[in-house]
């Protein structure tokens, strides 16, 4: 019986020790970065790192993280951004606005989120404005309700030229039985003179 014992246990040996190769095999494949970061493809050929905040690369740096799917179709309603303008060292104010479509309606308890990123040599009141969410805040938003929402930018061009501020408006929008979260990027044109 002792020498079936044995067998047996060399047979599990080989085993467990066939399976570690393999697997350490394949962790041998997988590209890393300095610090042993596993590094994973990710559609549209950027590469994330494993356990990094989403949409960054191995080097930490932002990745495109604008995905068509998730921006307001025409057939859901019109995203309005007017130009800004003032003197320079003045205040400018650019509003964005959002209408739904016939049959669609903002959503109101979605956290609305609008993240602008001024150009050197322009600066904004707020970076971030929010509105909705659970209790159905106004906050930041000039206009909240299911049929209007807007927002107005505040930034202040230090010299006379033409300044784009970049950002993304994630909202909302739904139709009778159905929401869709949207994920749009803006861009705001500032005039100082």
């Amino acid at each position: 019986m002792l020498p079936a014992m044995l067998r047996a246990a060399a047979v599990a040996l080989v085993m467990i020790s066939a399976c570690g190769k393999s697997a350490s095999n394949q962790d041998k494949e997988k590209p890393t970065t300095p610090s042993g970061d596993e590094v994973i493809a990710v559609p549209g050929g950027e590469k994330a790192v494993a356990g990094s905040p989403e949409g960054t690369t191995p080097a930490g740096t932002p990745t495109p993280v604008d995905d068509p799917r998730f921006h307001l179709q025409p057939e859901e309603g019109a995203l309005t951004v007017d130009k800004g303008e003032a003197k320079a060292g003045a205040e400018a104010t650019a509003a964005v606005k959002l209408a739904p479509a016939t049959g669609y309606h903002i959503a109101t308890d979605y956290p609305i989120k609008l993240t602008l990123e001024a150009p050197a040599g322009v600066t904004l009141a707020k970076t971030e404005m929010t509105a909705g969410g659970r209790n159905k805040l106004q906050g930041d938003a000039q206009t909240l309700s299911e049929q209007n929402l807007a927002f107005a930018v505040k930034a202040t061009a230090e010299k006379a030229g033409a300044y784009e501020i970049k950002g993304v408006f994630k909202f909302g929008i739904c139709e009778k039985d159905s929401c869709h979260p949207k994920k749009q990027p803006i861009t705001i044109t500032v005039a100082a003179n």
